[in-house]
């Protein structure tokens, strides 16, 4: 007997972090139903025979619970961008409610939100998933109302609720041509050091980064895993400081000047969130430095070509 494939509804599918994830549930054997504004940007993935295309702008819908309704899971990784002024933040949070209330009402068994570390801004000593949330700017509290929206959504309807955090995330797109994403921090240094100009080191505690591919497992992970967490935080065990990060720009670039060091380094220890909680799900450390490498050599490759 053919044990039948999971059913997950996944938003924001052709994002840098979406496509990855898409990627993974396909191959992992899911029946995907993708909403989409453009099909075009699913590339090479489109013509999966696992994956079903909705064509739809998440803030014109008005029946997500047609379109959820038969899912298993559904992990929204959607977020709704806008210009300074245009009230994104609260679109994103009326499209998030209105999604997981219909998957309640759809009775989609399982959701899952792709939220942001940000939450926890200002980052402080140790961190944990359970610390109370005190965001220090619109995004991270723009997630945290999703967040919220969720765990009502999953309380009212009886839904398992799954939220993850992921910090800053590396590593290259999923396929050429596919959506890229970077920390405008790391994407100075690539310029600076391709420039053949003193990389400058950002004066900011080091992070515990996010390897792409390892959070898009642990995420496909959690639409398995039998009595799941409510919050996972997904970052490296270690933290690399910014420091390190330029020595890794200067090699992989083969920069022709030194590395600007700091003047002074702070004494006090870098903050740093625990990750025993996402070390259970993947069943060891994340580390996110091969990624790093792997990021870095696509940003050169996409600022040679924006030089040509």
């Amino acid at each position: 007997m053919t044990a039948t494939k999971p059913r997950t509804f996944l938003t924001g599918a052709t994002g840098y972090i979406g496509l990855h994830l898409l990627g993974e549930l396909l191959q992992a054997g899911h029946s995907v139903t993708a909403a989409v504004r453009a099909r075009e940007k699913l590339g090479p993935l489109a013509r999966h025979p696992s994956l079903h295309i909705v064509q739809a702008d998440l803030e014109t819908v008005t029946d997500f619970a047609t379109l959820v309704g038969g899912h298993d899971c559904c992990i929204h990784g959607a977020f709704i961008w806008g210009e300074p002024g245009s009230e994104f933040q609260v679109r994103d949070a009326s499209v998030s409610a209105k999604l997981f209330d219909a998957c309640g009402a759809a009775r989609v068994k399982r959701c899952i939100l792709l939220s942001s570390a940000a939450v926890h801004r200002p980052f402080a000593g140790r961190m944990h998933e359970d610390d109370p949330i005190h965001t220090a700017d619109y995004y991270g509290a723009t997630k945290a109302a999703s967040e919220l929206f969720m765990h009502a959504a999953c309380a009212l309807h009886r839904m398992v609720g799954v939220v993850v955090r992921p910090g800053l995330v590396v590593g290259p797109p999923a396929f050429d041509g596919a959506s890229f994403r970077s920390d405008r921090r790391v994407e100075k240094m690539v310029a600076q050091a391709m420039a053949n100009v003193p990389v400058a080191v950002p004066d900011e505690p080091a992070r515990q980064f996010t390897d792409v591919s390892a959070l898009v497992r642990i995420v496909r992970l959690l639409t398995e895993i039998n009595s799941p967490r409510a919050t996972y935080v997904c970052v490296d065990r270690d933290a690399i400081d910014w420091e390190t990060v330029a020595e890794i720009v200067v090699r992989d670039t083969k920069s022709l000047d030194p590395v600007l060091r700091l003047a002074e380094r702070s004494a006090t220890e870098p903050p740093r969130f625990d990750t025993a909680r996402v070390e259970e799900v993947e069943g060891r450390a994340l580390d996110a430095r091969q990624a790093l490498h792997a990021h870095i050599r696509c940003l050169m490759k996409t600022q040679l070509a924006d030089g040509q």
